[in-house]
Formats: C-alpha cells, structure tokens, sequence
C-alpha cells in the first residue's frame, strides 16, 4: 500500500483567499501516477545573527519542493526537474541508503526500498526536492481524538493540550497551527499530514519563555508522543521540550525552517527522551540538550537520539549545551545517523554553565562534505551581504569546549546575566565520552583541497579547575579508508586539569 498527501480546500471561500503551495519546479510520479509537489521555505545559505527585533529577510532565502509519501513497501519515482533543466551531477540522500537511479531523456527514475526521508539534490542543494516516504500512522477511533483533522486545510492557529488529551493529522491534512502544552501528562500528536506554523510572528529575543510558541513547546509534561507529523516553518526553535520526561518522538519531519533560531529539536533539563526515525533539517542547531536556570536542579539523563537523517545550516549538529546548568549530563546517546550538512560542527560538547557531563556516546555517524557546502557568518549589520559564496566549510567531527554561557550571552539582556558562584564552575567536567565509527563521505573537490585534513577535532579547555578526561575518539573512515590520527587535523587548546592519557585516538 502506498499513497501521498493531496491537500484540496473544504471552503470555496477559503480557496479563494489563499493558495495551497504548490511547486512547479518538478514533476513526480508514484508508481506510474502523477502526485502533488508542494513548497516550502529554505535559507540560501548559512548567514544568521542575534535577534534585530524583526523576522529574518526573506531575500537571504528560497522556496525548494516537497512530496508527502506514505508506504509500507517499496515505491518507484521518477522526477522530472522542471526548473533546473541543466545540471551535471545528480544526488538522491543519504549516501549510506544506496539509491541507484537512471536517467533517460531528462527523467530521474529510482526505487525507494525503506520508510524515511530523502532529498535528491542537482549539482548543490539550492532548489532542492525533499521526499518524505512515512511510515502509515493511522487514527484507529477519531472519536476519541481530541483535535481531528481529516483532509484538507485547516486554521486552528495555536493547539494547547491538556492531559489525556491528542491530536491527529491525517496526510491529507495541511495544518496552520503550533502545539503547546504546560504540565500536562498523557499527550499524543500523531498522523503523517503536516503542520506549518507559517501564521506565527516572532516579537521577542527570548527563546524559553512562551512569547512565541515555534512547532512544538511542552513545558513540564510527562509521557508524550510525537509521531509521523512534518513540521514546517517555525517562528523559533522548532520542536522544544522543557523539563519533560518520557518522551517518545518518532518518524517525524522537521524542514522548510529559515528563520532566525530555527533550532530543530531541543531538550532542556529533561529525562527519557527517544527520538528516532525522523528527519532534522534546521536553519540552526540541530539536536540540542540543554539546561537552563529555571530548571537548573534537573539533570539531564537518558537521552537517545538513533536513525535519524541531520541537516544543520548554521551551527551544532549534534550538540550538548552551550548553557548546562544542571547537575549532570549522562547517559546520552546519538547512533546510527546520517548528517547531510554538519554546520561547523556534527558532535559538539560546549559545557557552558557548571554540569558533570559524562557517559556520552557518537557512534554509527555517517557524515557528508560536500565543496558547495559554503562558511557560516554571523551577520552583524543590515548592510552586511553574505561573504563566503565560493568557499567551503569543513565541520569538526568532534569539538569539546566550555566558553562561558552567561559572558557570551550577557549583552542579550538575560534577566540573570551574572554568573553563578565561581566556586561551581569547577565541577564542569567532561569525562568518558566515546566517539566512533565515523564514516565521511567527501566531494572530490573537497578532497583534493583539504585532503585528509578535512578530518578536524577541536578539545578547547580555558578553565583550569575543569577535567576532562577518557575522551576517546576510534575508527575514522575518510569515503571508505580508515584514517589514522597523524593525519587528523587536531587542535588542542588548554590549561591544567587534563589527566594523563584524558584523549584516546586510534
């Protein structure tokens, strides 16, 4: 069984005043069938900046295409770019998924074997196509669905749930709206339609309190689950949990993100959170666990993210911090993932606060370096006009910092600004981290300029009473060659509180 989402108004009056996005820039067919291509909204290139106190320009971005599949078995495509008819490479991702595809007379053809998503990309990825081919989320009793939304466009604007209470969006269903939750048990937000939260305007710097809402923003719930939906177009982070425990996020799809702060996932002060299946592609951060002082005697413990496809704009792929005020970080676990763009770093530890983070493993990451992939720049002015068009960025497979959170920020305006007790910053440890089984797969270009070099691990520590140590970094391979360390660009920068033998590398 297979299908697609076909998003077809209920309201002839509605109809009138806004349009579904449609795309023109492809044409798709399943299985023999013409389906539906829609739009969304993607930044052009990594180019970001503390809030002005207005939205990101809609110049520093572009509209790309998307198809909403659902299937359990296998599905033969063929795509025809419309737009971009001339283009000499032809990239269907993630690499490590082996899609094999033919061309005859301008048409893509290929076979998708297995649930998850994809993006084909023609020479970079500018105008690229994301295919989203969903696991089947069926809604067994609507009845018993607090928040039903069947097929067509729907305007609900912003959802707050309350315990026991669900939401269900079919895939037929595009939704203008955004969840939000506070101290509610028992929630499910659930289906394979999509939910755009296009209609939202950010007003405020600040990203924990609920002045703007983004996709998702749960405060203090327990037992929740998020499951198929595509998530569109955030005001601010994307999908937030505060102070959260047993949380379940599954075979979801963040995309279409470009505006300022669009942070994929993050989790602050939580435990018990899965998240696995799904698809991640953020303007900035990523995956991000955090802690933050409200919730600050909360650690941040048992948290697992595990067959999910990555895409970081501008910043951290997979990231612990920068604020950590918690009293330990531990059991952490980022495995089995593909990163289709790293930002400048995919595995990245910054304790900026005074956390005991430990116990924390990068395991089965398959990463992608592509020579278009250009520099992040943090823009300082309006009159500033992105730089870095014909250069390329090289994320670091590993960084371990710990640059204050509260110097670096204090200039934002936080209402607690002023560091905590100096005497805890000693207990910002880092200890017994694993990385390995990294599997790089570069561009030619980007080989013959940097080489083996590409292969970068950054530990910075600048505060003496801080340890680090049995940091382990194994089993590198560079496009299938396993890489010894004399050939990594490492870069060490520190004071006292490294015990012997602290970095293993092999």
């Amino acid at each position: 069984m297979y299908s697609y989402s076909d998003f077809k108004y209920k309201n002839k009056d509605v109809c009138d005043m806004f349009e579904v996005p449609y795309s023109e820039a492809y044409k798709v067919t399943l299985c023999g069938k013409e389906i539906p291509v829609y739009t969304c909204r993607i930044s052009s290139y990594p180019f970001n900046r503390w809030w002005p106190g207005y939205q990101r320009p809609v110049d520093q971005t572009e509209l790309v295409s998307y198809v909403n599949l659902v299937s359990d078995e296998d599905i033969e495509l063929t795509v025809e770019p419309t737009a971009k008819k001339e283009y000499n490479r032809i990239m269907i991702k993630p690499y490590s998924k082996g899609v094999k595809h033919e061309v005859c007379d301008g048409v893509i053809k290929f076979t998708l074997c297995e649930n998850g998503a994809y993006v084909l990309e023609l020479d970079d990825y500018h105008g690229l196509l994301y295919i989203f081919n969903n696991k089947p989320v069926h809604c067994e009793a609507p009845e018993n669905v607090t928040y039903y939304f069947g097929a067509g466009v729907h305007f609900p604007g912003k959802i707050t749930l309350n315990s026991n209470e669900s939401v269900y969006v079919d895939k037929d269903a595009l939704v203008y709206g955004c969840i939000s939750a506070n101290g509610a048990d028992n929630i499910k937000v659930y289906g394979n339609g999509i939910m755009d939260d296009s209609f939202e305007e950010r007003h405020s710097q600040h990203c924990y309190v609920p002045y703007v809402n983004g996709n998702v923003k749960l405060y203090d719930c327990k037992n929740v689950k998020l499951q198929g939906v595509g998530f569109t177009n955030s005001a601010i982070w994307c999908v937030n949990v505060f102070h959260c425990f047993d949380v379940e996020i599954d075979g979801i799809n963040v995309f279409g993100q470009w505006r300022y702060n669009t942070d994929g996932i993050d989790m602050m002060n939580s435990r018990r959170v899965t998240i696995k299946n799904s698809f991640v592609h953020s303007f900035d951060d990523t995956i991000v666990i955090k802690g933050i002082d409200k919730y600050s005697f909360e650690p941040c413990t048992d948290i697992l993210t595990e067959n999910c496809v990555l895409w970081c704009d501008w910043g951290k792929t997979c990231e612990i911090g920068l604020e950590t005020a918690a009293p330990e970080y531990d059991n952490i676990v980022f495995r089995n993932c593909d990163v289709l763009r790293g930002g400048n770093t995919v595995c990245d530890i910054q304790n900026g606060d005074w956390a005991y983070v430990h116990n924390v493993l990068f395991e089965n990451i398959n990463v992608e370096f592509e020579s278009f992939h250009t520099p992040a720049i943090l823009q300082d002015d309006n009159m500033i006009e992105y730089p870095k068009t014909n250069e390329t960025e090289i994320p670091c497979i590993l960084m371990i910092s710990n640059r204050r959170f509260r110097e670096a920020y204090s200039f934002i305006g936080f209402e607690d600004v002023a560091p905590k007790v100096e005497a805890e910053w000693k207990f910002a440890g880092v200890n017994d981290i694993t990385v390995r089984n990294i599997h790089i797969y570069a561009d030619e270009k980007t080989i013959s300029k940097f080489e083996k070099e590409c292969i970068k691990v950054k530990i910075i520590n600048i505060i003496p009473t801080t340890i680090y140590d049995n940091i382990n970094v194994e089993n590198v391979h560079l496009n299938g060659e396993r890489i010894t360390v004399a050939d990594w660009n490492l870069t060490e920068i520190y004071t006292e509180g490294l015990c012997d033998g602290s970095f293993i590398f092999k």
